[in-house]
């Protein structure tokens, strides 16, 4: 229904500034910092936010594990322009030891060297559309450390069945996708988030993500539901093996 670019493009439409006012995200934001990301063993912690925004999730990682750890890299990509120029309104004032990193690109066009301990996907995966599927899950493959962790965060998919029957306008579309010679459902929806804006979003069955990533050398290791402010989403940790 949409080419791709329209996904991050929306972005420039509404008010994502807001989030600083609102702190949306900030309950499964916090639950990643605090129960995975933080839990890694080592004096040093690479990480990469696909999709951040406007620096939200990046500062809240940044003050969080700056007491933590000796060397942080923390790096990320924001494809939308209006996004990304208002992350740079307000830098991080970083400490010795500490290496920020951002692309005003999508994930695909993103160039790094780096690799990483974790990579993050919250709330973004739905941007992306069939043809680029392949390619983004190898990609990520390729960016992590051997035993690194993609963390991947969208909506619960019981949740949003009931909130689209209960609220019918914010429906579009249902489709079935192909991968790998298997068929998926998926949903055209549209997200209308408090004091922000409406936008429109992909959302395909939770056994999809499964395979894609399994099929692109990364293994569930853990999948926990939460309750993030009246938002049911499912929060999935992959490794790669």
């Amino acid at each position: 229904m949409k080419n791709k670019n329209f996904f991050y493009l929306q972005y420039d439409k509404i008010n994502w500034q807001n989030q600083e006012k609102t702190e949306i995200n900030y309950f499964v934001n916090d639950y990643i910092i605090s129960e995975i990301i933080s839990k890694k063993k080592s004096p040093s912690i690479k990480i990469f936010d696909i999709g951040f925004g406007i620096g939200f999730f990046l500062k809240m990682l940044y003050h969080s594990l700056i007491t933590i750890f000796d060397e942080l890299i923390i790096e990320g990509c924001e494809p939308s322009d209006k996004n990304y120029q208002f992350s740079l309104k307000k830098p991080l004032k970083v400490k010795e030891g500490v290496k920020i990193q951002t692309y005003n690109s999508t994930f695909l066009n993103t160039e790094t060297k780096q690799k990483f301990d974790f990579i993050t996907a919250i709330y973004v995966f739905p941007h992306f559309v069939q043809d680029e599927f392949d390619a983004t899950a190898k990609k990520i493959n390729e960016m992590l450390e051997q035993n690194g962790q993609f963390i991947l965060v969208v909506a619960n998919e019981a949740y949003l069945e009931e909130k689209l029957k209960s609220m019918q306008d914010l429906f579009i579309e249902r489709n079935v996708i192909e991968y790998n010679g298997k068929k998926y459902k998926e949903v055209l929806h549209y997200s209308d988030i408090p004091k922000i804006g409406k936008i429109i979003d992909y959302n395909r069955e939770e056994k999809f993500y499964l395979d894609l990533f399994k099929n692109n050398g990364l293994e569930l290791v853990s999948k926990k539901d939460l309750n993030d402010n009246g938002f049911l989403c499912t929060v999935f940790v992959f490794e790669k093996k």
